[in-house]
C-alpha cells in the first residue's frame, strides 16, 4: 500500500457550496444546498484546495497544500486531525484570487505552534498581490501584537522546482481572456484547479497522468475564466488520464446523481471521471 496520498480539502468554486441565498430564499427552490448543510454531505463545498501527503528523502512525513482560500481554516479543522496531518510543511499557490490565497492570515496556527514558518511558493504577480493584501505578512513590523503567519516567500516561475524531494512541474494555463495560472504535476498527478485554456506547450506536459483533477465550474453554460463540464471532459478526452477527477464546483452539481451519469462514460468510451468531494482520499505513489 502507497504511503503518499492526496487529500481534497475543498473541491468548490471562490463562493462554496452552500450559497446563503439558496437556504434562505422561500420557496426553496436549490436541491443542492439544503442537503449540503447535512452531515456528511458530499454537496458540502468549500474553497478548492489540495493536501499532498508523501515521505521525503529522508522519510519524514511531509505535508504540502496546494491554495489556501477563505475556507482553508475549516477544512483544515475537519481534514488535518482526520488524516493525522499534524504541520503544514510547505504550501503551493495556483494564482492570486481569494480563494486561493485568502486564508494566508490563518496559517499563524502552524507558525506559532508547530513550527517555525512555513515555505510558500508563488510567482512574482502573486507575491505583488500579498504584498498590498496582506501587507503585515510581508512587512511584519507592520502587524498588531500577537503573532502572524511567518512566511518564507519562495518565487517560482514556469521552472520545476523541489518541495522537501517532492519535484514538482508548474502547468501555466489559461484563466480567463486577461489571467493565468499555474496548475502543477507531480508524479503521475496533473493538478488544473482553475482553468479556461490549455496552451500546446502546457499539454505537453501533462499527457500519461494516473490521475487527472480538472476544473469543472458548472454544466453547459460557458464562463469566462473557468471550464464547464462539457469542456473539462473534452479536455479529459485530448490527455486520456487512468482516472480523472473533477473539482472547483458550484451548486449547479449534485454529487451522487452526477456521478451515476458520469460513470456511464467508462462504459461507453473508457473515460473514469467522477465528481472529487471534500476530504476524499487518493492513494498515490511518489
Amino acid at each position: 500500500m502507497s504511503d503518499s496520498e492526496i487529500v481534497f480539502l475543498g473541491t468548490g468554486t471562490s463562493e462554496g457550496v452552500p450559497r446563503v441565498s439558496c437556504l434562505t430564499r422561500e420557496p426553496q427552490t436549490c436541491v443542492v444546498c439544503p442537503d449540503a448543510i447535512l452531515p456528511g454531505s458530499h454537496n458540502r463545498r468549500r474553497n478548492t484546495s489540495l493536501l499532498i501527503r508523501y515521505r521525503a528523502p529522508d522519510r519524514s512525513q511531509k505535508n504540502v497544500v496546494i491554495d489556501v482560500g477563505k475556507f482553508f481554516y475549516h477544512s483544515a479543522i475537519e481534514w488535518f486531525p482526520k488524516v493525522g496531518a499534524t504541520s503544514l510543511d510547505a504550501v503551493i499557490i495556483t494564482h492570486q484570487h481569494a480563494d486561493a490565497i485568502g486564508g494566508l492570515d490563518d496559517l499563524r496556527d502552524w507558525t506559532n505552534n508547530v513550527q517555525r514558518a512555513i515555505p510558500l511558493y508563488l510567482r512574482q504577480s502573486e507575491m505583488e498581490h500579498v504584498k498590498r493584501a496582506f501587507y503585515w505578512l510581508v512587512d511584519t513590523s507592520l502587524a498588531s501584537p500577537g503573532g502572524v503567519s511567518k512566511l518564507d516567500f519562495q518565487i517560482i516561475d514556469e521552472n520545476p522546482f523541489d518541495v522537501f524531494g517532492l519535484a514538482v512541474t508548474p502547468l501555466p494555463v489559461q484563466h480567463g481572456a486577461r489571467a493565468d495560472a499555474f496548475g502543477y504535476r507531480f508524479g503521475d498527478v496533473v493538478y488544473v484547479s482553475d482553468a479556461s485554456g490549455i496552451p500546446d506547450s502546457t499539454a505537453q506536459l501533462m499527457h500519461g497522468a494516473e490521475v487527472m483533477v480538472m476544473d469543472a465550474l458548472r454544466p453547459e453554460h460557458s464562463h469566462g475564466s473557468h471550464f464547464v463540464l462539457e469542456e473539462a471532459l473534452e479536455q479529459l478526452r485530448r490527455f486520456k488520464p487512468k482516472r480523472a477527477l473533477l473539482v472547483d464546483m458550484t451548486h449547479n452539481f449534485d454529487h451522487e446523481p452526477t456521478n451515476v451519469e458520469l460513470a456511464k462514460l467508462k462504459e461507453s468510451e473508457g473515460l473514469d471521471v467522477q465528481l472529487a468531494y471534500d476530504g476524499q482520499r487518493i492513494p498515490i505513489d511518489l
